[in-house]
């Protein structure tokens, strides 16, 4: 009777230290599981403002590439401005080398 006695205060013993253990492992999964999803909500947060700074700059770069084709076709249509100047001073340059040499013969 006495082992039965000495097995069972053994026994209790042990349950108590798994029961600690237990214990102990359920706080660290506790923690675990409130800091992962603290981590996953960082995580989202952060994608969705990289998101939306994505959007910010490429909304950015459609406004510079129109400004480009805005400035490419005025650029475009003073070099059609200036080639039609150039055209005219040419021709009117020709009508007084024209008018000289009828002035002269």
């Amino acid at each position: 009777m006495s082992d039965l006695v000495e097995y069972t205060k053994w026994m209790s013993t042990e349950t108590q230290k798994l029961r600690e253990r237990v214990r102990a492992t359920e706080s660290v999964m506790t923690d675990l599981k409130s800091s992962g999803a603290s981590s996953v909500e960082s995580l989202m947060e952060t994608l969705y403002m990289l998101k939306i700074k994505q959007e910010e700059l490429e909304s950015e770069a459609q406004g510079l590439r129109d400004n480009i084709n805005t400035k490419e076709l005025v650029i475009k249509g003073r070099e059609d401005k200036k080639a039609v100047i150039k055209q005219t001073i040419e021709i009117e340059n020709a009508d007084r080398e024209n008018e000289i040499h009828a002035l002269r013969k």
